[in-house]
């Protein structure tokens, strides 16, 4: 024989239910606002990235190269002024009226006298005085461990030193930035000489 539950029974059954449907619906709850703020997190994020994106790169400073004479002016000591510049190598080139071949420094960067010395001589011929002498400069160097290059045109600021028994000398003094980026190095270097050394 089949036993009637208790009124009391089934009212507690039905409380129990009520209950378990109210956990279900709070953990649902609780699992949807989870997923809704991980959605902002994650979309904010998205949107962070995208506006840093949008941010432009910091332009690069241009390379300006300073020199320093010996005591003889033979020698110039070239060198960047910001430290975290250091120059690996460099390729000077002259004008091609001074018939001189371009010429390729590494670890040490400089300019002698001596490498165009004869060139200058015989292309200015009798007319020696104070004068600049263009010349082109092609630097690699590292900026604070990124690689990077220039080209620039520089002026050579130079005198003339007679010697008694022996060809006349220049003495260097300086260089100055001219130019950058010339579009073509040994075109701008040949016109910048002819412009000061008009053909007679």
């Amino acid at each position: 024989m089949t036993e009637t539950p208790a009124p009391d029974s089934i009212e507690a059954a039905k409380t129990r239910r009520r209950w378990i449907s109210i956990g279900e619906t709070v953990g649902i709850l609780a699992l949807i606002i989870s997923g809704i703020s991980l959605w902002d997190a994650h979309k904010e994020r998205t949107e962070s990235r995208v506006e840093a994106a949008k941010v432009k790169p910091v332009p690069i400073a241009p390379l300006v190269l300073t020199a320093i004479a010996d005591a003889a002016g033979e020698t110039l000591k070239i060198a960047s002024p910001n430290p975290d510049r250091v120059i690996q190598t460099q390729t000077i080139v002259f004008p091609t009226a001074l018939d001189v071949s371009s010429v390729d420094t590494t670890g040490n960067p400089r300019i002698e006298a001596g490498w165009f010395a004869s060139g200058l001589r015989s292309a200015v011929g009798d007319n020696r005085k104070k004068a600049r002498l263009p010349i082109g400069i092609i630097t690699h160097y590292t900026d604070g461990g990124t690689d990077r290059d220039d080209t620039a045109l520089y002026e050579i600021g130079h005198s003339w030193r007679a010697r008694l028994l022996q060809h006349d000398v220049p003495v260097l003094e300086g260089i100055t930035l001219v130019q950058r980026n010339p579009k073509d190095l040994q075109s701008s270097l040949d016109a910048r000489w002819t412009k000061a050394h008009p053909p007679a």
